[in-house]
Order: C-alpha cells, then structure tokens, then sequence
C-alpha cells in the first residue's frame, strides 16, 4: 500500500476489473428491469454503472509499441516512453498472477492469466470471490462465463483489464498530467518503482502507479482524489512475468451445451440521431454507439445511444435512453470510490453519465446534453 487507505463513499456500483462482475453485461438502465444487478435497487443510477464498466473501454486502442523505450534503463526514460512502456507491457507481455481490487468498502481478488505469441495476446480472469465467472479474451472477443447459469456472453472489442490503461496517446495524457518520480517501492514481493501521474486541473483524478522497472508492467495502482485520498487501489499480490502454459487459458469449465448471448450494438453518430453533448478538455470520443438493453430475446427490447470518452487515463459513458419510463426530474448523483454517476432528464430521455472522474466533471457533461430536433 502506497497511499492512504481507501475511502468508502455512497453505493452506486462497482468497476469490476473485468466485464464478467455480473451475468447482465448490459442491463436496462433503470431497477425495474433487473433490480439483483446491482447493490442498490432504489436508485436509477444503479443498473447504468455496470453496463458502463463492460462498455466505458469497449472501444481501446492498442498502443504502438516504443522501439527506443525498450532498449532503455529506467532512469533514462523520457515521460513518454515511461507511458509507453506500460501500456506495452500490459498488452504485448506474458504473466500470471493474483489481482485484489479495493474499491470503497469492497475488496475483490481474482487470477490472471495472459500470454501472448508475438501475434496475438490471450487472457483469462478468474474470480475467487462471491458467484463463480471467468472471461477469456482472444483477439477481439470476450467470453464472460457463468457456470452456475450455464451462460457465455460474448462481446467484441471488450474492456481490457487491470493493469493495461483504456486508451492512451502518452502526448495527449501528458498534455493533461504531470509525470512525477518518487524513487522505489515495493508490491507483491519486488522493487517497482514509483511514477505518479498528477492532474493539471480539476477534472480529473490523479494516479500513483508502481511499475515493474525492467519491463513497465504496473504491479499496483491506486486513484487519488485532490486530497490525496485512495479512491481505488488494484494491485498484484503475487506475479510471474515470462511465458505461461498455454492450457492455463483455456476456460475452467466445459461450455458444451450452455446458452450463448451475443450483446449486440451498432455504431452511429450521437448528432444524427438528434442529440449534442459537450466532453471535457482533453476528453475525447472513442465510440458513439446504439446498444439493445436487456437479454436477447426480451419481451419488451429497449435501446439507448451511448457515447464513450476518455483522456487516456480516464474513461466516461453517456447512455441517452429515449422514451425513458416516467420518475423524478430532478438530478441524481451517486459516488462509490473512483466511480461518480449522475443522471437527469432531458425530455423524455433519461440521460446518464458514468465514468471515474470527480462529481463536477459528471454533471458538466450530464448538464451538456442537449436534444436538437431533427428537421427534414
């Protein structure tokens, strides 16, 4: 542990390290619908958080890798080819090892697996607490598994998990952070060393990473609010960075016989579809997107416009639902760690914004959202 210990803050969801946290990857946005997907059947902000976190990083980039960073030592690495060293080795490296994740009052450990050829990266995430489920990625596609309901949800281009960022151009990033130095630590039993990524204004959080030297891998991070307070903190208690055995990525359970759901969208611009909404400095789109709301085969299917943002670090919904079922105009904002989520009307749409900035930040762009009629 690095900073200061978490801080718990108001239930309102959680961010799983990886999509499988629960069996409805993209439930409606509101508790009617599927009021056990979340810890607060209550509020409508509730069932939006996590659809978010399995779509919030649908769309990330692989980051190039840096040939000069590779060759360097540690202490002769620009701030760029820092960034770019980690966001490498997240993708394009060969480890296993056990991950917990605190967030606000809850603590979630899980294995991880990757491996990767020279050509493509194959990982799986088991988890060791709470239902049993497990998400195998290869290439573009994610098969989140769930063996008590015999269920595979398959998603293209889904979220890469801890210790890889979303989206990073290291230019952009630190356009927006200040990468300081602090010498060495020490995580799961190795010296790594010690690179925060400070905010250079007040929409956004700030990062302490410790980062393997030899190969940029990130062995703990931690978000921290502008006092200094851990938000959130994901952290390896044990890792072994060098080839796997290829049969510890392959699911635990057979899937022969179980239902496949495939979650379906469609790509699409927020503006054709009537509607303008304003991101952040330094925030910017990786997706616009139509997503069906509810399980495959649904009575009454729904959908609802997604937009996704991020500053490279950070990543931020919108989810727009049209014809939203009627409740209270007045805005709602919930915070659970690192996670802030607001949600207001505007018309007859239910506008909600998730994302892992601070409250301001999420109700500067809940509040931008405007409707703009179409005229023929």
């Amino acid at each position: 542990m690095i900073g200061k210990r978490p801080q718990a803050g108001r239930r309102a969801g959680r961010r799983p390290l990886h999509p499988c946290s629960h069996p409805s990857l993209h439930p409606s946005l509101h508790p009617s619908s599927h009021a056990s997907a979340g810890p607060s059947s209550r509020s409508a902000l509730r069932p939006a958080l996590r659809p978010c976190f399995a779509a919030v990083a649908s769309l990330v980039l692989a980051l190039p890798a840096a040939p000069a960073a590779a060759g360097e030592a540690p202490a002769e690495r620009s701030d760029v080819a820092w960034l770019q060293t980690i966001q490498e080795a997240a993708r394009h490296l060969s480890y296993s090892g056990t991950i917990v994740y605190n967030h606000g009052d809850e603590v979630h450990t899980s294995t991880v697996v990757q491996g990767f050829d020279g050509v493509q990266t194959r990982e799986r995430v088991h988890t060791l607490d709470g239902p049993p489920r497990e998400f195998i990625r290869q290439g573009g596609e994610v098969q989140c598994l769930y063996p008590k309901l015999r269920r595979v949800v398959v998603e293209h281009g889904g979220p890469h998990a801890f210790p890889a960022f979303a989206d990073m151009v290291p230019a952009e990033v630190l356009a927006h952070y200040e990468l300081r130095r602090h010498g060495v630590g020490r995580v799961a039993g190795s010296p790594c060393a010690v690179i925060d990524l400070v905010p250079r204004d007040a929409m956004r959080y700030g990062y302490r990473l410790c980062v393997d030297p030899a190969t940029g891998l990130r062995f703990e991070a931690q978000t921290v609010n502008d006092r200094h307070e851990v938000l959130e903190q994901m952290a390896f208690t044990n890792v072994r960075i060098g080839s796997v055995d290829p049969a510890t990525l392959n699911p635990s359970w057979p899937t022969a016989g179980w239902t496949v759901e495939r979650q379906q969208s469609e790509a699409t611009e927020l503006q054709a579809q009537g509607w303008s909404l304003t991101p952040p400095g330094g925030f910017h789109r990786l997706a616009e997107m139509v997503r069906h709301l509810g399980h495959s085969g649904a009575e009454h299917p729904r959908s609802a416009l997604q937009a996704v943002y991020s500053d490279g670090l950070a990543t931020v919904s919108v989810f727009i639902e049209p014809d939203a079922p009627a409740s209270d105009d007045t805005e709602e904002l919930q915070r659970h760690g690192s996670i802030t989520a607001v949600s207001r009307r505007v018309g007859d749409a239910r506008v909600t914004v998730v994302g892992e900035v601070p409250p301001t930040t999420a109700q500067s762009i809940a509040q931008s959202v405007v409707h703009v009629p179409q005229h023929p």
